[in-house]
């Protein structure tokens, strides 16, 4: 990793020392004026948080998992099949990212990266990739002694015909070598675009 992908992904100020008042060894001993600077310092790093997913973005080429293509081209395919199909920016931008859970571990990487998306994206964006999972599984879950049909459990959900769409039409056939995608420079206007809007808490 170089000086600098390290300099976006650490923050290596010098923590507390801009700050005059008593500062307490824990945070039940944290003062309000405290709180107040940390917040502000916590502000200023949401302004990182596109270069950060960027950095996870790359990083996806490396990780091949036995498919044909990396993680990334996946990732591009998956976007450019949406920005093609007529998708709205907090879905490519959502197709684009639905994987970066795998950076850290295939398990419940669906989960991990909605929950990463969540505070940017739309609620039906973040759905989407929450559960896309269970709607991927029609494609394979058989093979592997699973339900095929978990996607059925959502079927009431608003987003459910988004969520066979990313699936069916976008993610799944996404495996492809000698697709032509677009590039991450292509897309990453729209992630600026998209993790630069303010955080919703919560």
């Amino acid at each position: 990793m170089t000086d600098t992908t390290n300099d976006i992904l650490i923050d290596r100020t010098a923590g507390a020392v801009g700050f005059d008042g008593e500062i307490g060894s824990s945070m039940a001993e944290f003062s309000a004026e405290y709180m107040t600077y940390v917040e502000e310092h916590l502000d200023t790093d949401l302004g990182r948080v596109a270069d950060r997913m960027l950095v996870l973005l790359r990083s996806m080429d490396q990780l091949h998992q036995g498919f044909v293509v990396s993680q990334l081209d996946h990732a591009l395919q998956t976007a450019t099949r949406a920005e093609r199909d007529g998708a709205d920016l907090d879905m490519i931008v959502a197709s684009l990212c639905h994987d970066v859970g795998k950076t850290f571990s295939n398990m419940n990487h669906p989960a991990v990266a909605a929950e990463m998306l969540r505070p940017w994206v739309s609620d039906e964006a973040y759905w989407v990739v929450k559960y896309h999972q269970d709607f991927q599984g029609r494609h394979y879950y058989a093979r592997i002694g699973m339900d095929p049909d978990l996607r059925l459990r959502h079927v009431d959900h608003p987003a459910y015909a988004l969520g066979e769409k990313f699936a069916d039409v976008w993610d799944q056939t996404a495996f492809d070598p000698d697709y032509d995608s677009e590039s991450l420079e292509h897309f990453e206007p729209m992630v600026r675009e998209v993790f630069g809007r303010t955080a919703r808490r919560g």
